[in-house]
């Protein structure tokens, strides 16, 4: 049995003081009140970003191996990321299959499985992905990648207006968790695709139709349901004051993912960093060099997002979005014993994994 002892601890709901927490079999045992812990900053759950695409220079999208999933966690598991949806850009029919054999095969600590971030995308706003690997749906594309992803988790970002009807319901009475992302769809079309039974909606602001007085697009349809929206807070994707909005308009519904990405030249997807932003060789804006602790910090410093606020952000809200709050997200008996210390100034101190020091 191990027990972290800790003045602060922040469990995803409330605030608690001078809390021993015993850890056996990777899992929280008992939570008790006892003095003398650790008085630096304060313990919460490991972060959950479920839209990373490598780390270590070893980039998913180039390389579909269980060596560039472990390498992801191994350099996000440093700024507090404990569970992560390793990522793939839209890609060939050959290289989504190595993706989702690889996901399956990796026996390394964090994966929570996979996102296909395409390929069934609306090419205008295919953003700094390829257009050559958009791919239109079609019945036996589909039935092939719902058998292929059997038994894995699998998170799908699509454009529900380039789906006929048949196809689109096709995929949501499947085991997919399915997502709008990199879509021209009207208001209309968005809303019913949310209607219909996809209540995700991905990177809000980026790669979708925009809110206008007339023409409401994605982003007016995430803020009028109760559809998961994910955001990208680094200060690139959007404006700290559209971050401000968003969260006023759909509260509890807006979590954080970092879309991060590394430098790696082994592939068709090569970004360059200058500064703190990543571009593919047309400039466009790829990815980004976020990190879930700057997401953080980003949300408190900049957006003025209450703590515990941003915090369930990049962990209660993730976890319930991938319907895993069972087991991560919060600090709980029972629950998996993953846990990031953060300093008063929000930057990580240690990172537990199943009661393992990570840091």
């Amino acid at each position: 049995m191990k027990k972290l002892i800790f003045k602060k601890v922040f469990t995803g709901t409330e605030w608690l003081e001078n809390q021993a927490i015993s850890i056996e079999n990777g899992k929280v045992s008992a939570m008790e009140t006892e003095k003398g812990g650790e008085d630096i900053g304060f313990l919460c759950a490991g972060f959950i970003d479920l839209q990373v695409y490598g780390g270590g220079g070893k980039l998913f999208s180039n390389q579909q191996t269980t060596e560039a999933i472990q390498a992801t966690f191994n350099e996000h598991v440093k700024t507090g990321t404990t569970h992560f949806q390793i990522t793939l850009n839209c890609s060939p029919k050959e290289s989504m299959w190595r993706a989702i054999e690889a996901s399956k095969n990796y026996q390394g600590f964090g994966l929570i499985g996979l996102h296909l971030e395409g390929p069934f995308f609306n090419p205008i706003r295919r953003g700094a992905h390829q257009e050559a690997f958009v791919q239109k749906p079609d019945h036996h594309f589909l039935n092939e990648l719902i058998d292929q992803t059997a038994g894995l988790p699998t998170y799908l970002t699509i454009a529900p207006e380039m789906f006929a009807e048949q196809e689109l319901m096709q995929l949501i009475d499947s085991p997919l968790m399915l997502s709008i992302g990199h879509s021209e769809a009207s208001f209309e079309e968005a809303k019913s695709a949310i209607n219909a039974g996809i209540p995700r909606i991905t990177h809000l602001f980026n790669a979708m139709s925009q809110w206008q007085s007339r023409a409401l697009g994605i982003v007016g349809a995430s803020f009028m349901s109760d559809a998961w929206t994910s955001i990208i807070v680094d200060g690139q994707h959007c404006d700290f004051d559209s971050v401000r909005l968003a969260k006023k308009l759909k509260g509890p519904k807006l979590f954080l993912i970092t879309d991060a990405v590394t430098h790696d030249e082994s592939g068709p997807y090569f970004f360059s960093k200058k500064g703190d932003r990543f571009t593919n060789d047309q400039g466009t804006l790829s990815g980004s060099a976020l990190t879930m602790e700057k997401a953080v910090q980003n949300c408190v410093n900049e957006v003025g997002i209450p703590l515990d606020e941003a915090l369930r952000m990049a962990t209660v809200y993730p976890a319930q979005v991938v319907n895993r709050y069972h087991e991560i997200g919060s600090i709980g008996l029972g629950k998996k014993a993953c846990f990031v210390h953060l300093s008063d100034d929000l930057k990580v101190q240690q990172v537990w994994y199943d009661g393992q020091t990570m840091l």
